[in-house]
């Protein structure tokens, strides 16, 4: 286990989860009369694999290390606006080009104004305690350890991608309402400009977890991706071409980047 840390971390940070949402939709086939509810695979199942494998391959200095990147807030204020006016921007200027070609959002629809502040703090707290410490406070470093910080990102989006496809098959959920192919390019998409944010940020996960939260909330106020075929393709396409123009610049930086203190194996 010490010798595979990450095979071991992706393993259990499917199965968890994945076990979870395997019972809502045992219960939607029939087969069973109850389900768990499917937050706990983000609030139970996801650190109980991160902590869990930080804890036997690393012991308490990987632990520590997961810990201090979360509440890492000496950052350059720019990287603040970033994390915060980057998800604002892709999905005002999404709106705006639904506009020009008659494909105005449902803005307010699926989450209305008064429930912003509410929602925001919701989700950055979740992304700051489930997935973001998971993917990039536990799974990224490790990767940037084997591979430059571009080929990281992407590999850990395309996994990230595929982690969220038992959502697809329950009713209920966001991303059954959406395309899986176009989903996997926005989050493989998304990754690139979360690992960009990232390593300028010194590894902090608090940033990355405003990003992620800052991203959901700007997506379910303006109904960018839930308001029709062209307005999610026309998301998708900004947010491939932001990370596209980020990917120079990640590519370049050093595998092992001075601004990431060194990380327990």
């Amino acid at each position: 286990m010490k010798r595979h840390p990450l095979v071991v971390f992706f393993i259990a940070a499917f199965a968890f989860p994945w076990l979870i949402w395997g019972t809502t939709l045992a219960q939607q086939a029939g087969l069973i009369g109850w389900h768990i509810p499917e937050a706990l695979g983000f609030w139970i199942g996801l650190p109980l694999a991160t902590y869990g494998t930080a804890a036997l391959t690393g012991g308490w200095p990987a632990v520590r290390d997961l810990l201090l990147r979360l509440i890492r807030v000496r950052v350059h204020p720019l990287w603040y606006v970033v994390a915060v006016g980057l998800p604002a921007a892709i999905a005002a200027a999404a709106v705006g080009l639904g506009f020009l070609l008659s494909t105005p959002a449902a803005i307010g629809t699926l989450l209305p104004a008064s429930a912003l502040v509410g929602a925001l703090l919701l989700n950055c707290w979740e992304w700051l305690i489930t997935e973001e410490t998971s993917w990039r406070g536990y799974a990224l470093p490790r990767l940037q350890r084997r591979f430059d910080p571009l080929t990281a990102s992407l590999i850990l989006g395309v996994l990230w991608a595929l982690w969220h496809l038992p959502l697809f098959f329950i009713s209920d959920s966001f991303q059954s309402r959406i395309p899986f192919v176009g989903f996997a390019l926005s989050t493989v998409a998304t990754s690139v400009l979360i690992g960009w944010l990232f390593n300028h940020a010194r590894g902090s996960v608090l940033l990355v977890a405003l990003f992620h939260g800052f991203t959901d909330v700007s997506i379910a106020f303006t109904g960018v991706l839930t308001s029709g075929p062209v307005l999610f393709w026309v998301t998708v396409s900004i947010q491939i071409i932001l990370a596209a123009a980020v990917s120079v610049d990640l590519f370049r930086r050093d595998r092992e980047s001075p601004e990431l203190p060194a990380t327990t194996t």
